[in-house]
């Protein structure tokens, strides 16, 4: 008939890691519903909203770990919207529950599999002890108006009543305020646990005469009953006579006042009230209607029935202290219960702990009575005794004559307690003094009677004190230690939802109006430097003694929490929380996740795009620059790719994407896709294929890009309507011709290697794919195209300085067998037992290099790098512009000995002034052009004899480089070294020859 009711918080069974079902069978798939086959990105000035379905995996149906983020996330993403922090948190409570839930009815269908039930139990504990701290800073912190939660006392009246002393009493005291709102947050934990039990039709049944204890009347009309059987049976009889009810009546008695303690330990006592008439005793409806019909000091919903009613007095709480010493005589379940129901009413203490077993039962005994006693003495410090006296007697005297049998036992019970009038001395000697005494007295209990684990307890305790330094850092360190001893007992999933609560901890915490009442100080999120340059001493903290560290570890644990975000591959959330970390931390962050995608599809790197825009130009608190915020995210991006060496080229020039989604980035964009271009151009085969194939794919996201690329002659409009990257494109379109004709190279190498000398058809596909290649080169190089990069360089140096310097990494070139070569995800690095061999050969090419006024000096670049970085100072008194790039252009070409082989050089990265790497890449192509198409006319005409005679092109090779006979200022010579045009000459002579030959076995045919 009647189910025992337990409180699930903080009662969270710590399994054996062995045993743990996350870490076995039945651990949890991850969902990700970041990018399926639906679009889940908003149309503009739309914030996106994470979904909250829940998914099961394929043998455990357990709701996903990751749909409680997705749930949460939601949450954050409404407040971002509407800024309500006490609708977020009621969001954030129902999120708990309803996973809680889920998971309790599946443990019910899993009772035949121990292990998987108890851990869904368990999961299903934390969930619900989650959902407490939530509701704890909803009661606490958000909630600020000012009579919340004792409410007014009823309506007003010309006198006011005790109602409204106690309402008052309440509210005008801080301390007082903030032990009303831990009461008022355990009665709306109650509250919930007995609806749910309803909804589950898990409640206590009672019938017409479950009070009034029928089979213990037929016992003694039958006169066969023991003798310690009551022989009457009014309400007062086991109490008057000290004997026991019938078994059946006992059990139905027990039942009763178990259900009335729980349904007053609810603040429900209306409804207690409404429970006992029905089954038979309306007496004990009238005695717990004493203090009205919510109780003598309502809070919460109570509170607010309360002030809907008309003025009542309150009735002497003497009768229920009395009730509750009586109850003692009762059978030990049934009287318990009953001193409870009445000790509840009048404070006392010590008759409402044997029934608590729960850890929040127990703190709701000592803060509900702790409270009523210090209402009872600010009222008797302020009422006039007269009123109060004259009530005491009638009671004293009322109570007397009903016990004329013992005359003591009243005297000791009731007259001598209440001697000095109201309230006992019994009971408030038996309460600590201070809220903080309380909690901690509280504690020392719960620990004795080893109520529940108290994993929580600390927590709540915290944040009712508002020590929050104390309670984020926890968090931190927990977060920080995931590898130590004492994160080892818990699992992966279980550091997650710990990460997750402390994270959104630190969040709600940033826009709670913490002191109670009334004061709007709140939790600042801001680094050590934006303190210090705005020390500002009224503005309200958090915690005064701690509010720097107290910055710090919010955004540590917000950072940890996103960083979570992105290794689950959560991808909707992490813009969403991005936005609520630090300038400085956010951009950091983010930069390094975007640049990890990379490498995705363009289709998933469009999409995080999207996402993190939609959230950032929305969010109007903090320090996110509306508008240009992933603007700065991305530029960061570029410049860590840059850096990243140890990535190959590959990384770096796909990074161009996140420049080329936005026009607001247009400028940047096809400015950086140029300096990427020039670097390339310069790394050998497999950053020439990063340069083709990653590059211009990632240039192609930009709609004007992509059209300028496409149509040269209708780019002269779209050029037109950006006037700011006129020159950019025109240097862009010189890239693009250079990169196609080294493909179209590559495509004609492929082809050789597999041609058939028998088969004429190759031949013929191949000499033509060589004559075009010829004419193009000859084309490029001849349209004077590289000479206007150069042109628009920068013509002199900065006057404001005596000098500036030029960073080259170099590494071996590679060989054409390498992997790399053709993927460009690597550069063949040195090892680390060569690097000094390395090192001192670069040193020596460099200073051979060198002239007067440029000096350089080599040394290993990073350990991880494993390459040489030549620093080049160049003095601009002593040198002018054309020598220090005739100079670096002589550097990169070098060839230097490793383990007694030369071996050429590969530019990794440069860095320096933009006119001396534009000039640098314009003066390499020249002769990286001209150089592939003489030795290519070379081959064609050695190795072909179809193409013969009849090949019309490359004959102006030697002239384009030398110049006219009357000007050779206009010829190319300037742009080679002296090795390369030895190189041309060899080439040309070797081509002469070749003609030769074929002159010849025409003449003999």
């Amino acid at each position: 008939m009647h189910t025992a009711y337990h409180n699930n918080l903080y009662q969270i069974p710590v399994l054996s890691p062995d045993l743990d079902p996350a870490n076995r069978v039945f651990e949890d798939t991850r969902y990700n519903a970041a990018y399926s086959s639906q679009p889940n990105t908003p149309s503009s000035g739309q914030l996106i909203y994470p979904t909250t379905t829940r998914t099961h995996g394929l043998h455990q149906g357990a709701p996903d770990e990751a749909s409680d983020e997705q749930a949460f996330g939601q949450s954050v993403a409404l407040f971002m919207a509407g800024h309500d922090i006490q609708e977020t948190l009621k969001q954030l409570v129902d999120s708990c529950l309803s996973h809680s839930r889920e998971l309790r009815a599946e443990a019910l269908q899993n009772q035949h599999r121990a292990v998987r039930h108890m851990h869904l139990q368990s999961e299903a504990s934390a969930l619900e002890a989650e959902a407490a701290t939530w509701e704890l800073l909803l009661h606490m912190y958000a909630d600020t108006r000012k009579m919340y939660p004792a409410g007014t006392g009823g309506q007003q009246t010309a006198i006011k009543t005790v109602h409204h002393q106690v309402a008052e009493a309440v509210c005008d005291r801080p301390e007082l305020l903030q032990c009303a709102r831990v009461v008022t947050w355990l009665e709306a934990l109650f509250r919930k646990s007995q609806d749910y039990q309803a909804e589950q039709e898990q409640g206590p049944r009672f019938h017409d005469h479950s009070g009034v204890w029928t089979d213990t009347h037929i016992a003694l009309h039958r006169q066969d009953h023991n003798d310690g059987l009551v022989t009457e049976l009014d309400p007062d009889a086991t109490t008057r006579q000290r004997a026991s009810l019938q078994r059946d009546s006992g059990r139905d008695e027990d039942a009763l006042n178990a259900y009335l303690f729980e349904l007053v330990k609810a603040g429900r006592i209306s409804e207690a009230a409404e429970t006992c008439a029905p089954c038979g005793q309306p007496w004990r409806a009238a005695s717990l209607l004493g203090g009205g019909p919510n109780g003598p000091l309502p809070l919460g919903p109570a509170a607010d029935a309360q002030g809907q009613l008309k003025a009542m007095e309150k009735l002497a709480a003497e009768v229920a202290e009395a009730a509750a010493q009586h109850s003692s005589h009762l059978s030990e379940a049934s009287g318990k219960h009953e001193a409870a129901v009445y000790g509840t009413l009048a404070g006392h203490l010590n008759r409402i702990l044997p029934v608590c077993h729960a850890s929040a039962d127990i703190l709701w005994a000592y803060t509900r009575c702790w409270l009523e006693s210090q209402v009872d003495q600010r009222l008797a410090e302020s009422s006039d005794q007269g009123d109060l006296a004259d009530g005491l007697r009638l009671g004293k005297d009322a109570v007397a004559a009903t016990q004329r049998d013992h005359p003591e036992e009243v005297r000791r019970v009731v007259l001598d307690d209440v001697a000095d009038f109201w309230p006992s001395s019994s009971l408030t000697e038996a309460l600590p003094g201070s809220l903080e005494a309380v909690l901690e007295a509280a504690h020392h209990t719960a620990g004795a009677k080893a109520a529940a684990d108290m994993e929580h307890w600390q927590l709540h305790q915290d944040i009712i004190l508002q020590h929050f330094g104390a309670l984020l850092s926890r968090f931190a360190e927990d977060s920080s230690t995931q590898g130590s001893s004492s994160a080892a007992a818990l699992t992966d999933k279980q550091q997650a939802v710990r990460l997750r609560l402390g994270a959104h901890l630190a969040l709600v915490l940033g826009y709670l109006p913490v002191p109670v009442p009334t004061t709007q100080a709140q939790l600042n999120i801001r680094s050590e430097e934006d303190i210090q340059a705005d020390p500002d001493p009224d503005t309200p903290h958090l915690d005064s003694s701690d509010d720097l560290p107290l910055q710090e570890t919010a955004n540590q644990l917000l950072e940890r929490y996103v960083l979570h975000l992105i290794k689950t591959e959560q991808h909707t959330l992490v813009p969403l929380y991005a936005c609520l970390m630090r300038t400085d931390k956010r951009r950091t962050l983010y930069a390094s996740y975007l640049h990890d995608l990379t490498m995705h599809s363009l289709e998933h790197c469009w999409r995080a795009y999207r996402s993190a825009q939609d959230y950032f130009d929305q969010w109007r608190i903090g320090d996110v620059e509306t508008g240009i915020e992933l603007d700065r995210i991305v530029e960061q991006v570029m410049e860590e790719a840059f850096w990243r060496m140890q990535e190959g080229p590959n990384q770096w020039a796909a990074s161009l994407r996140w420049l080329c989604f936005s026009e607001t980035t247009l400028q940047l964009a096809v400015r950086q896709a140029n300096r990427v271009l020039r670097q390339l151009s310069l790394g050998g085969p497999a950053a020439m294929q990063a340069g083709l194939q990653s590059a211009f794919e990632a240039v192609g996201a930009s709609e004007v890009l992509s059209a300028v690329l496409k149509d040269e002659a209708g780019s002269a409009d779209l050029i037109a309507q950006h006037p700011d990257v006129g020159r950019e494109c025109e240097e862009l379109l010189v890239w693009q011709e250079f990169y196609q004709l080294d493909n179209l190279h590559t495509e004609i190498e492929v082809a050789w290697a597999e041609m058939d000398p028998e088969d004429d058809n190759q031949q013929d596909t191949l000499c033509e794919l060589g004559q075009r290649y010829i004419s193009h080169a000859m084309e490029l190089c001849s349209s004077s195209m590289f000479n206007r990069i150069w042109a628009g360089q920068d013509s002199g140096y900065d006057s404001g300085r005596p000098s500036h310097k030029v960073q080259v990494w170099v590494a071996p070139a590679q060989e054409a067998s390498s992997e790399a070569v053709p993927s460009g995800s690597s550069y063949s690095w040195v090892p680390s037992h060569q690097m000094p061999e390395f090192v001192a050969a670069v040193q020596a090419a460099a200073d051979a290099c060198c002239v007067s006024g440029i000096t350089a000096q080599v040394k290993v670049a990073e350990p991880h790098c494993q390459a040489a970085v030549i620093t080049l100072t160049v003095s601009h008194a002593e040198t002018d512009f054309g020598t220090e790039v005739q100079c670096l252009n002589a550097l990169i070409k070098a060839t230097v000995p490793v383990q007694s082989h030369p071996v050429l050089l590969r530019v990794v990265r440069m860095e320096g002034p933009d006119m001396c790497i534009g000039a640098l890449a314009a003066m390499a192509a020249y002769p990286y052009i001209l150089l592939r198409a003489a030795r290519l006319r070379q081959l064609l005409l050695a190795e072909i004899p179809s193409c013969g005679l009849g090949m019309n092109v490359g004959h102006e090779i030697i002239p384009l480089v030398a110049g006219h006979e009357a000007d050779k200022s206009v010829g190319l010579t300037y742009y080679f070294t002296q090795q390369e045009l030895k190189q041309l000459l060899e080439t040309e002579r070797l081509t002469e020859l070749a003609i030769e030959q074929l002159q010849q076995g025409q003449v003999m045919q």
